[in-house]
């Protein structure tokens, strides 16, 4: 399986474990309050197209600051690096920038150049006023937006408060290393609004690519409900078909109708619809699923390679 190794880095209370509980598994914001310190650091595995994703998630306390320094192990390897910066705590941005100044000089010592992606991080005004949000974002970006001119970098505002666009974040952040595959999901986000069906598309983990569904995900990870459904499918799919795909169908006495499309293992497709569909919908889901089962070929093609 191919690895990939996030690291989330940031001064202690910036949000790196809130962001990662509400961005990848089925955590609220309101249950981030209660979180502890990370001590040291945290790995976590996540498996995501067929990636097995290595998430780890850097104490920020100063002690630990101090810790990397001299112990470099646990920052070897990284692919994607996510500094994250508490728009709320503006009088640390300058020891932010000092972090990661030191943390960027231990890769260059390594002969590491990861990718990285700024999170501005609690752009909300959740217990804080609109007025000094707009200006600490001011003063970060002017701080922040040059420190990593020379890598291959990007930036992005976040808040836990905005799950499904911190899901999509994510998603689209594992998928930065295969173009390609960033915009068959992009043009299926665009498909999806034009089909008069209620549509998930998952792997077969059960993280979340695209729905037309409002408030069917609580980050990258479908409910847990519909994850099990997805996983019992696909064990009766390669143990009782034995083939690499396959199609399942139920309908109540209502006529309410459930499908689910697995397509090479990898890409899971739900349909959910009261009845038949008109026939542009129709015509638009058979597209759609067209461009699936293509978009799987791609991402085994992708590994291979």
């Amino acid at each position: 399986m191919v690895l990939l190794k996030i690291s989330l880095i940031g001064l202690a209370g910036c949000g790196k474990t809130s962001l990662y509980l509400v961005g990848f598994t089925e955590a609220t914001p309101e249950q981030t309050k209660s979180l502890s310190p990370t001590i040291l650091y945290e790995t976590r595995r996540h498996p995501f197209l067929g990636l097995n994703v290595g998430i780890w998630d850097m104490g920020g306390q100063e002690q630990y600051r101090k810790d990397y320094m001299e112990n470099t192990e646990p920052l070897k390897g990284t692919d994607i690096l996510i500094p994250i910066v508490d728009l709320h705590d503006p009088d640390n941005f300058e020891k932010a920038k000092e972090y990661f100044l030191d943390l960027l000089d231990i890769y260059r010592k390594n002969n590491e150049k990861p990718k990285i992606f700024l999170f501005l991080h609690k752009f909300d005004v959740q217990n804080y006023q609109k007025e000094l949000l707009d200006t600490n974002t001011k003063k970060a970006k002017e701080i922040f937006l040059d420190l990593f001119k020379t890598y291959d970098f990007d930036f992005t505002f976040t808040s836990i408060f905005e799950q499904d666009k911190l899901a999509k974040v994510f998603r689209n952040l594992l998928m930065t290393s295969y173009a390609e595959l960033k915009n068959n999901v992009e043009r299926a986000d665009k498909q999806l609004e034009e089909i008069k069906a209620k549509i998930i598309i998952s792997d077969i983990s059960g993280n979340v690519l695209s729905h037309n569904i409002p408030g069917v995900t609580s980050g990258l990870t479908l409910r847990s409900d519909l994850r099990d459904f997805i996983n019992a499918s696909n064990v009766i799919r390669e143990n009782i078909f034995m083939n690499d795909s396959a199609n399942f169908r139920g309908e109540d006495e209502d006529g309410k109708v459930i499908e689910l499309f697995i397509f090479k293992y990898i890409i899971s497709v739900l349909i959910m619809k009261s009845g038949e569909l008109d026939t542009e919908s129709q015509d638009k889901l058979n597209i759609l699923l067209k461009d699936m089962k293509l978009f799987a070929d791609l991402i085994i093609s992708r590994h291979t390679d």
